[in-house]
């Protein structure tokens, strides 16, 4: 109530005027409050409000109650110290995170309130002298403990510095006022306490200023976020309308709400007027239309969404689905998106049948044929395996060129899948092998079917622009019951029997029989094929030297010797005769005749090797010479080890001379450009021509022992190695004599004109490395 017998003075003229200026700033924030809900105008509010209700009572501006000034000061002091803590306290957790980092403060800020309140109600109670004391304390500390804050968070709110000012002055005044009361028992001077007064209505001005700049900030913000979610929704719709893959929204029931242009153009729906009003249903474009819906409507059941689930379409279309289910307005919808995969899933189809089919005849490959196997062995019926190969099939490749070849696999090919049910595997097992499972068939049965198709192929003629060939194959059969154990096992008797019936004349078919001699050989030969590539896996090859001696011509400080290959094994040294013949059958061959030159070479450039040694003999098969790469090979060992071609001697036997002259003559021409030498070894064992022997360009004639051995007893063989020393030195080569065992035979090879003799008499093999 305002005091209507007062007569005001300059002092309280400012004070109503600061009074009355403050109270218009606690309406405005009021209403702040209602508009945007936040607690700090609130408290902003009531700090102000006491505020102004203190100024006016202690300038007697207005007569609250009746009560006595003095208690309404500590009433209106305390509760302006519980309203500014608070808003002080809620300011600096609303800028400085103050809670987190200062607890103890905020700790202490609760304490004055609730002191405050205590105090307040103590007075009312009890007014005693004493409390109004107390108040005075109270204040000074919490005035204190406001600038401690202040100072603790000036780092944060320092862009505040004009309220900040504000904050600092009004509480120095406060504190000094009630220093005064404590201390002095006295008032502030007039001018100071308008001062006090003053900075409060500064302090309180200058937050009004933050929050108007706050909401100018806010307005623009809304502003800025507005544009951005309209610029947002713009781009969105772009990428709506013009996303590659098509989008929807549909109900639960799977009727079309709304589509983009890419899902209309995928599915090809009407336009989106005619669309929105026939409302088509997405899993009718479907191969199985409700099953389909049905297991998306389960998934967004137990999910909430589907991720990249492949549908097959119409028309052998195929699909990726993607979706996700939302409520809105207690309404359920399914948005989500379809990308056409069929391009993808042909591909991927394609790859698959690639993966497990022969490109060329179309059938299944080995791989597949073996999973096959597998099975018919899991089974455990009887099944027949036949694995055929083709008879002289190189004679066609050799002579019309490979596309003849593989036109005459097709033709092969159709002739088996004739023969064949669909419940049987027939497969292309690689070159000219075929493989065939007969499912459910006893050896009885399976042996007839096999007949049938041998008699098929003979009976075809392949014909090749002008050229008629005969076909034929050789077949190995297995029946497969209980005592086959593997794939492996199955495909290695069946080849076994393959390899006999080629063996035997071809054009036959052979039943594989474990016990057999031939079988027995042909496992052992696998065997060894096993151990030789775990022995070139593991360096368990080693090389040995046996001398070359001259016979009519003094020996010299040069060496001459055949270096010769053995196999380490757990049983001891195995001689090259043993292993050979099955590297030579299952392709290891051009493997070890690398390893031997290469170590070969490596022995020549080490220690005066090189220098004390005049030839050395390297034996040599046909197939290595025949191997496009074996040239740039020899020449890269010779860099390496830096020796000259001149000191080896490259042995190949008369036997494989003759059956590929041409392809042997033509290499044995291109490595003597280099340098090298040749020698024609085991001549005798095989059918060479004294024609052969003048256009073959080597140096040495190497005589076969077997003609040696008995050369004392056999006048016959004398006469033979006389020809062919007198032939071979007519010619300009040099002889040498192998396996010389006593110097009877040395003495006869020195009357014969002899050049070289090797044997156990003049040098057992001992290892290359000592």
């Amino acid at each position: 109530m305002l005091n209507t017998n007062l007569a005001l003075s300059t002092d309280q003229l400012i004070s109503f005027l600061i009074a009355g200026f403050s109270f218009g700033i606690v309406v405005y924030q009021v209403i702040l409050y209602w508009c945007t809900r936040e607690t700090i105008y609130l408290h902003f509010s009531a700090a102000l409000l006491g505020f102004v209700l203190g100024v006016g009572q202690i300038n007697f501006l207005w007569q609250i109650t009746t009560w006595p000034q003095q208690s309404v000061l500590l009433v209106m002091d305390t509760l302006n110290l519980i309203l500014f803590t608070s808003f002080i306290k809620h300011f600096f957790i609303l800028l400085v995170d103050f809670k987190r980092m200062h607890p103890m403060l905020t700790r202490i800020f609760d304490i004055y309130i609730l002191l405050g309140s205590a105090l307040i109600f103590s007075y009312l109670a009890f007014p005693h002298p004493a409390l109004i004391a107390v108040k005075n304390f109270l204040i000074m500390a919490a005035c204190l403990t406001s600038i401690i804050t202040v100072y603790c968070g000036y780092h944060t709110i320092k862009h505040l510095r004009v309220f900040i000012g504000t904050v600092l002055l009004f509480l120095l005044l406060n504190a000094d006022r009630f220093i005064h009361l404590i201390f002095a028992d006295n008032s502030q001077p007039v001018l100071v306490s308008h001062l006090g007064f003053l900075s409060g209505a500064l302090m309180f001005l200058s937050f009004s200023s933050i929050i108007i700049r706050r909401l100018d900030y806010d307005r623009e913000q809304r502003a800025i976020s507005q544009q951005t979610a309209i610029q947002t929704l713009g781009r969105y719709q772009s990428l709506y309308q013009n996303a590659l893959e098509g989008l929807f929204t549909a109900r639960s029931d799977g009727s079309l709400l709304e589509t983009n242009p890419a899902l209309r153009k995928l599915l090809n729906l009407p336009d989106v007027e005619q669309a929105l009003t026939k409302q088509p249903c997405l899993h009718n474009y479907f191969a199985e239309p409700q099953g389909i819906w049905n297991k998306i409507i389960r998934l967004l059941a137990l999910h909430g969404a589907v991720e990249s689930l492949e549908i097959k379409g119409r028309h052998d279309l195929w699909y990726n689905l993607s979706a996700r289910r939302i409520i809105v307005d207690q309404n359920e919808f399914i948005e989500g998106s379809l990308i056409d995969i069929s391009q993808r899933k042909q591909q991927a189809l394609q790859l698959s049948y690639l993966a497990s089919h022969d490109p060329l005849t179309h059938l299944c490959n080995r791989n597949e044929f073996e999973n096959y196997l597998q099975d018919a062995i899991r089974s455990q019926s009887t099944h027949t395996l036949l694995f055929i190969d083709l008879d002289q099939f190189k004679v066609i490749n050799d002579t019309c060129g490979h596309a003849a070849g593989n036109e005459c696999l097709r033709q092969v090919a159709a002739i088996f899948k004739a023969h064949t049910g669909p419940q049987d595997m027939l497969a292309r097992l690689g070159g000219d092998e075929f493989g065939i499972v007969f499912w459910d068939q006893h050896q009885s049965t399976g042996k007839a079917n096999a007949e049938r198709l041998r008699l098929a192929l003979e009976v075809n003629h392949f014909q090749w622009r002008q050229r008629i060939f005969k076909t034929s194959a050789s077949i190995g059969l297995v029946t497969i019951n209980a005592q086959i154990n593997c794939g492996e096992q199955a495909l290695s008797l069946a080849d076994a029997a393959c390899y006999e019936a080629k063996s035997a004349g071809r054009n036959r078919i052979i039943i594989s029989e474990p016990h057999k001699p031939t079988t027995i050989h042909r496992h052992n030969q696998m065997d060894m094929v096993a151990t030789l590539t775990q022995a070139l896996r593991d360096g368990q090859l080693t090389l040995f030297q046996q001398p070359i001696i001259p016979l009519i011509t003094a020996p010299t400080q040069l060496l001459h010797y055949e270096v010769l290959v053995r196999l380490h094994t757990d049983n001891g040294l195995i001689n090259p005769g043993a292993f050979l013949p099955a590297a030579q059958r299952y392709g290891l061959l051009l493997r070890i005749d690398r390893w031997v030159f290469n170590r070969t070479c490596a022995w020549l450039a080490e220690a005066d090797n090189l220098v004390r040694t005049e030839i050395v003999n390297v034996n040599i098969s046909p197939e290595t010479l025949a191997d496009p790469t074996f040239m740039m090979f020899v020449k890269r060992c010779l860099s390496d080890h830096a020796v000259s071609p001149g000191k080896i001697c490259f042995e190949i036997t008369e036997y494989s001379a003759i059956n590929h002259f041409t392809l042997v003559l033509r290499h044995i021409l291109k490595l003597r450009e280099l340098g090298f030498r040749f020698a024609l070894d085991d001549f005798g064992s095989g059918f060479a021509s004294f024609d052969h022997l003048k256009r073959l360009p080597v140096d040495f004639i190497k005589i076969d022992g077997k003609f040696i051995r008995e050369l004392g007893q056999d006048a016959t063989n004398k006469i033979l190695v006389q020809t062919v020393t007198d032939i071979a030195h007519a010619l300009g080569k040099q002889v040498i004599a192998e396996s010389i065992e006593d110097p009877q035979t040395m003495d006869i090879l020195r009357e014969l004109d002899i050049d070289f003799g090797q044997g156990y008499y003049l040098g057992r093999p001992v290892a290359l490395y000592t």
